[in-house]
């Protein structure tokens, strides 16, 4: 018996491509759970599968604050450029 039958081979397909919230919703709708249930399984099923954090799942974030930082960068550098005209 697997003890992740609970959980649908779709929801642990969401969980394994960093989709949490998308998994829970999922969950949530095929087995007519609360979000407490559901995010409690889901948050389980993460933690007994450590190999679910890679650093693939972990650089998502990094390159996301990167584009925010570069963003910033380029509006900082317009207001700058407006104010004291160095073009």
């Amino acid at each position: 018996m697997n003890q992740y039958e609970n959980i649908p081979t779709n929801v642990q397909n969401l969980i394994h491509s960093n989709r949490k919230i998308e998994a829970i919703k999922l969950l949530r709708e095929t087995n007519n759970l609360s979000l407490k249930e559901a995010k409690h399984m889901v948050d389980k099923y993460i933690r007994e599968n450590p190999d679910l954090i890679s650093s693939e799942n972990l650089s998502s974030g990094h390159s996301f604050s990167g584009l925010i930082f570069f963003v910033a960068a380029i509006v900082i550098v317009y207001v700058l450029n407006s104010k004291f005209n160095f073009w």
